[in-house]
């Protein structure tokens, strides 16, 4: 089947749903200028008065035949269930719940009392933004719900980095460094790998965006996008190759505790954060990692 055939099916059972008050497309395939091909995947959210009961995949079967199906718990704190249908077709469908976002999008239309929104509805503001900010179309809700969605182009005040936040992300980087080093020095090569993309890059990336910000060009979270908001410099900074091998993982170390140094400094500079003296762990992992690189 089609993605598009796909995509019908999926509006026609979401009709049949009284418990289902709209669903909207997401992704590249509704963004202006998304690069859409015969790989993209479908994005949807999936709006519910009782959202709990399709996080059990068997439902799906109704719209056609399933491969393998997956329910994950995202970094914005929702349920996402992907599914691959017979003949390669993803889709992911983003699991929200009516009356929650209702009030978001009631609040995201009135920027002005924003002042006055607890922090969990104004980050709730902020994720909603993420996705349906750069591109999105109501497939089944009708007007109440394209007014709500419209709320997405309002002007928002972006949610500042704090200097808690900038802490955070510097603190963990270096805690997280002398944890890579130590796995790279014992031979636990996969671990540092993986430990090194997962926490490392994630601290540094929230960094990087945050310059930018700063500096005036639009990051996005999540390194979406990033080859359009690095500068040159952050580009060749990040172009950070690694493999199972110690020596690869100690030059990469090196390179990421270089930039760490760089954008640290710069973000404390643009936004007036007090920096935190990390020189002696720096010092330290630069003469544990050489030793490393001296090996035989």
């Amino acid at each position: 089947m089609t993605a598009e055939e796909i995509e019908n099916r999926i509006v026609e059972w979401a009709r049949r749903r009284p418990d289902v008050s709209a669903l909207v497309q997401i992704g590249s395939r509704v963004q202006p200028g998304g690069q859409v091909d015969a790989w993209s995947d479908l994005d949807f959210q999936l709006f519910s008065t009782n959202p709990a009961r399709y996080r059990d995949a068997g439902w799906l079967a109704a719209i056609a035949p399933c491969w393998s199906t997956h329910l994950e718990r995202t970094e914005r704190g929702v349920d996402k269930l992907s599914v691959v249908f017979a003949g390669g077709c993803e889709v992911d469908l983003v699991l929200m719940p009516s009356r929650l976002m209702k009030l978001v999008y009631w609040a995201m239309a009135r920027p002005a009392w924003r002042g006055l929104y607890p922090a969990t509805l104004r980050r709730a503001i902020a994720n909603t933004r993420v996705v349906v900010r750069p591109g999105h179309r109501v497939m089944l809700g009708g007007a109440a719900w394209e007014k709500r969605l419209a709320a997405a182009a309002n002007p928002w005040p972006e949610e500042a980095f704090s200097a808690a936040d900038f802490e955070f992300h510097v603190r963990g980087f270096w805690r997280h460094s002398v944890w890579v080093q130590k796995k790279i020095a014992r031979g636990e090569l996969r671990a540092a790998a993986r430990w090194n993309h997962v926490e490392l890059m994630d601290h540094l990336l929230a960094l990087l965006a945050e310059e930018a910000r700063l500096a005036g060009r639009p990051a996005r979270p999540e390194a979406r996008k990033a080859e359009q908001w690095l500068d040159a410099r952050r580009l060749r900074q990040t172009d950070i190759a690694t493999c199972l091998d110690a020596k690869a993982l100690a030059r990469a170390l090196l390179a990421e505790i270089e930039l760490c140094e760089e954008v640290s400094c710069s973000v404390a500079q643009s936004g007036g954060f007090a920096q935190t003296d990390h020189s002696a762990v720096a010092a330290w992992l630069r003469a544990e990692l050489d030793k490393i690189l001296a090996r035989p």
